[in-house]
């Protein structure tokens, strides 16, 4: 079977591959700048809610009180949490460490 579909002799007038110099690293990055040592983990996680209150957030979010609904519901929350009296930001305080710790094992 002479003159097949491997027959590779022919290519050996080609350019070949040159190799260039050494990789050069200009920008070195630390262990500490990628990995963190906090206690805590972030996870997609979804919450039922009703059409109205998916609507309502929509709305907020196209109104322009977030560029996300995440960042609606956070804003929200984070006006709400603020508004708690100490006890009960305490209170608050403890059961969300308590769920992080969780969510971290």
């Amino acid at each position: 079977m002479a003159g097949g579909l491997l027959n590779h002799s022919k290519k050996s007038g080609q350019n070949k591959l040159v190799h260039s110099g050494p990789v050069k690293v200009e920008n070195q990055v630390e262990r500490g700048d990628v990995v963190t040592d906090e206690n805590t983990v972030t996870f997609p996680a979804n919450v039922r809610v009703d059409n109205h209150i998916r609507n309502q957030i929509t709305a907020l979010n196209n109104i322009g009180i977030g560029s996300t609904q995440k960042e609606v519901v956070g804003n929200l929350l984070s006006e709400r949490i603020e508004k708690l009296s100490d006890s009960d930001r305490q209170r608050f305080n403890r059961i969300l460490n308590i769920l992080e710790q969780k969510d971290y094992l």
